[in-house]
């Protein structure tokens, strides 16, 4: 005899069957990889060339991949530095970002583009550490005239890396950095902005960088110390859907 259904069970079935899933997360309830690069949908990451060595790998990753950060978008320059960023008049003289062939400023670009982040590493190029109250305050600038020119785009700011024993022998920038980095993380988090620690994943036991991250012996990352640094990415888009800031699309 055919087995028939209780009418209003039925209708449940049909209901849950219609609904879309929730996400899937790992076992310990971390949402997948995919799914956590779905954060930087939209997303642009400015920087000097530490974050081009960072768009390169991605680049080569998604030639493997094509969904590998494929929403992420980078702007950068080399020398690129933190004090050009917060200027909202382009500087001749100075190294710009190019934009569709154009020299403008990140301003002017983000203002054009309309990324809903825009994730900012700079500072190498000033030696932040020898002014942190001034560079802190270029950074606290790069915040107020975002939400001028594009209040839908929330800046994020990554700390300064860790740099070698090498990059120190004339100063020992490790005690500057690290401060600078703190001033940095209270800024952020007083005006309501993003901040990725990724200098600690990068650091010895000393506080140098990681000989085993290091390309050039000084402060450009290698393959190891980027994926060290995508991995402080997908912690933070955690961090965010566990703080009920984010959630990914349904898959």
């Amino acid at each position: 005899m055919k087995r028939r259904l209780i009418p209003g069970l039925a209708v449940l079935l049909i209901l849950l069957c219609a609904a879309p899933a929730a996400p899937a997360e790992e076992p310990d309830g971390r949402l997948t990889d995919r799914q956590l690069m779905a954060y930087y949908d939209g997303a642009l990451f400015v920087g000097d060339s530490i974050t081009r060595q960072l768009h390169v790998y991605v680049i080569g990753q998604r030639r493997e991949d094509p969904e590998f950060f494929a929403g992420a978008r980078f702007l950068t320059a080399q020398s690129y530095a933190l004090y050009t960023a917060s200027r909202k008049k382009l500087m001749p003289e100075a190294v710009n970002l190019a934009y569709r062939g154009r020299s403008m400023t990140m301003f002017d670009i983000i203002e054009e583009t309309r990324p809903s982040r825009v994730f900012i590493l700079l500072g190498v190029n000033d030696y932040v550490g020898e002014k942190i109250e001034k560079a802190v305050g270029w950074a606290e600038r790069i915040v107020d005239v975002t939400a001028q020119v594009s209040p839908g785009t929330q800046v994020v700011f990554q700390s300064l890396t860790p740099v070698t024993p090498a990059f120190c022998r004339k100063r020992d920038y490790r005690a500057l950095w690290d401060q600078y980095n703190e001033a940095l993380r209270a800024m952020c988090e007083r005006k309501g902005a993003g901040y990725v620690n990724i200098a600690d994943a990068l650091k010895d036991e000393e506080g140098y960088l990681h000989s085993g991250y290091t390309s050039d012996g000084e402060y450009h990352l290698n393959h190891s110390g980027l994926r060290v640094w995508l991995t402080c990415l997908l912690d933070y888009a955690q961090a965010q859907y566990d703080a009920g800031q984010w959630a990914p699309p349904q898959m």
